[in-house]
């Protein structure tokens, strides 16, 4: 019985922090919402463990080191809180994503900040939408934030994967005596 209730009150919290899902009809108004992780790392460290996470999930469009910014091609997915309902059934919108990272040295850490675009494909009678040449539109919807976050825990466990192994330095090598400090 203790299980049980333990079970259900992990559901309780787990679905306590989603969104508030959305069926097709009455899509959420656009709104940006980047979320923002703060390392203990170098720039160069976050911004090689940022290019292999990102690039392990999308196409890289856009790479500018020296202005810290990649930016990935869109990627066709599920929404995990936009629907259609089918007969009662709550069914996952198809959506597409692309995401706007910047990296910024800030102190002697680093912060990652990412942003994501999801938008929606509608036709024009479903969404109300002016014709504008095609009968499918891509509508811009807020993100659930739930892939920026998980994003930023691969960042998290590649940085410290590559601190628990035993030949990580320093570039030049000079400073490494196991504890690391920056």
């Amino acid at each position: 019985m203790p299980r049980a209730l333990l079970l259900s009150l992990a559901l309780l919290v787990v679905a306590g922090c989603a969104p508030k899902p959305f069926p097709e009809d009455n899509l959420p108004s656009w709104e940006e919402r980047p979320v923002t992780g703060t390392f203990n790392a170098s720039f160069e460290e976050v911004w090689d463990a940022s290019i292999e996470v990102l690039g392990d999930h999308a196409p890289l469009d856009r790479i500018e080191r020296g202005q810290g910014v990649i930016q990935t091609g869109w990627v066709k997915d599920f929404s995990d809180y936009v629907y259609k309902t089918y007969g009662g059934t709550r069914v996952p919108e198809a959506i597409r994503w692309r995401m706007t990272v910047d990296i910024r040295k800030t102190g002697g850490r680093t912060e990652v900040r990412m942003t994501s675009q999801e938008q929606v494909e509608k036709d024009l009678i479903s969404a109300n939408l002016e014709f504008t040449g095609s009968v499918y539109q891509w509508i811009d919807v807020p993100s659930s934030t739930s892939k920026e976050r998980m994003l930023l825990e691969e960042i998290l466990g590649l940085l410290e994967k590559d601190r628990s192994n035993p030949d990580y330095g320093y570039p030049d090598d000079s400073y490494n005596d196991g504890d690391y400090a920056n």
